[in-house]
């Protein structure tokens, strides 16, 4: 008898579906029924990648906002109750619906709720080690410490790493050995660059390009954006603009805009891209090093993950990490990053279909 699989990505960009895409992949490939519980974007990406493999419902909850200006963090540390309050509401949600679906296995990417005493729970995390801002450094322990806490209220957790350090998380994943952590290896939707030939779409699109992959919450989205049409006005650029709708292609001048693609077509775009620019988030990182891209990275502004990503890759060399308030000297950090190396080259490990197997056994 199949064995039914929740999946339930955080609705805070792309990432965190995206890299639920090889997870689904691993447990369709064991015959199992799948079924993803999202919400705008994410699960539009993901019924796009899935069709008729998977069934779909709609994971209700509020959304993260994030502010337009300087006072970012203090915007994100007031939602902190309703971040607290969208944990009890998922896990109440959580709770019900089992009873009507009965799960095999949840599993949760970074939705701390999602997770059940009842159903074996597998979280997925980059960050076992929560970065805080500058001025709250102060409370770094205790943030980790709870963190932890949260983790080891579910029966495992995946981090999409090396095993060993620095892997791509370096510190956010490798600090410190925790109990009931295991290293799944990158997951990235993508898979060994040579399948990506672009037969279907490749006449409709330049042979040398920047591509801008963008994502995460608004407004930061639509900010970077904006700021990137008038600094990039003058190359030619495939434009992902991580929004739901229809992956058709809208051409303005020199460059061609996606809402958001499939597989084969971001894979396509990616492998054949002289240069990406986009945010430092870990699913985007681990998307970049199946292709060993080369990279300008953006942190969001006040999201102190993506700011140490960035920056850890910008001083090894191997891509240029640029503040969203320095989009203006563009033109000079375009030259510099294609003469570095990019990020190195490395897929998807063997370690995911060991785990996947080995929690299969245990339901």
């Amino acid at each position: 008898m199949s064995k039914t699989i929740l999946v339930c990505p955080l609705n805070w960009g792309l990432g965190h579906a995206s890299r639920c895409i090889p997870v689904i992949r691993e447990f369709l490939k064991r015959n199992c029924r799948v079924v993803v519980a999202a919400s705008g974007a994410p699960l539009a990406m993901l019924r796009d990648e899935f069709g008729d493999d998977a069934e779909y419902m709609i994971f209700p909850g509020k959304e993260i906002k994030y502010s337009r200006g300087k006072f970012m963090i203090l915007k994100l540390t007031g939602q902190l109750p309703g971040f607290l309050f969208s944990m009890y509401q998922e896990y109440r949600w959580i709770k019900k619906i089992t009873k009507t679906l009965k799960p095999d296995i949840i599993i949760s990417d970074n939705r701390y709720g999602a997770r059940s005493r009842s159903v074996y729970s597998v979280f997925i995390t980059h960050q076992l080690f929560v970065r805080m801002p500058p001025k709250l450094r102060i409370f770094q322990g205790l943030s980790e410490m709870i963190n932890r806490m949260f983790i080891h209220a579910f029966h495992e957790c995946w981090v999409p790493d090396f095993p060993d350090a620095p892997g791509l998380s370096d510190d956010l994943s490798h600090k410190k050995s925790i109990n009931n952590v295991f290293f799944t290896g990158p997951l990235s939707r993508f898979q060994n660059p040579e399948e990506y030939k672009g037969e279907e779409f490749a006449f409709q699109l330049p042979d040398d390009f920047i591509l801008v992959l963008l994502s995460g919450p608004e407004p930061q989205r639509s900010i970077l954006e904006d700021k990137l049409s008038k600094e990039l006005e003058h190359e030619t650029v495939i434009w992902f603009r991580g929004l739901p709708g229809n992956i058709g292609l809208k051409k303005t001048g020199n460059h061609f805009r996606f809402d958001h693609g499939n597989e084969q077509l971001m894979g396509y775009c990616l492998k054949k891209a002289r240069l990406v620019i986009c945010r430092s988030g870990y699913s985007t990182i681990m998307d970049l090093a199946v292709f060993g891209k080369k990279a300008i990275l953006i942190p969001t502004p006040g999201q102190t993950e993506q700011e140490y990503l960035a920056e850890m890759l910008h001083n090894q060399s191997y891509v240029v990490s640029v503040n969203q308030k320095n989009l203006f000297e563009l033109h000079k950090d375009i030259p510099l990053a294609e003469k570095l190396k990019g990020i190195p080259q490395m897929g998807n490990s063997a370690l995911l279909a060991d785990y996947a197997g080995r929690v299969l056994k245990k339901v």
